[in-house]
């Protein structure tokens, strides 16, 4: 009697066990799917900053009267 209460309740852990492990691996593929598709979402309406170009004036350097140097 008391024998197959231990083998009874070695079935119900191995079975509940295997339960629980398929629920949290459902729970984790759902979570990583979800995850992905708000990242592809960030990634769509993220704005690209715009790369300013930077001018170096060479007035100065090739001109060197004072007078004629222009400031933009």
């Amino acid at each position: 009697m008391i024998y197959m209460l231990k083998v009874d309740i070695l079935v119900a852990t191995i079975v509940f066990g295997f339960g629980a492990v398929a629920i949290f691996g459902l729970f984790a593929w759902t979570a990583a799917r979800e995850y992905a598709h708000a990242l592809r979402a960030m990634h769509g309406i993220a704005v690209n900053p715009r790369r300013e170009f930077v001018v170096i004036s060479r007035t100065r350097s090739r001109n060197h009267d004072s007078r004629s140097v222009r400031s933009a």
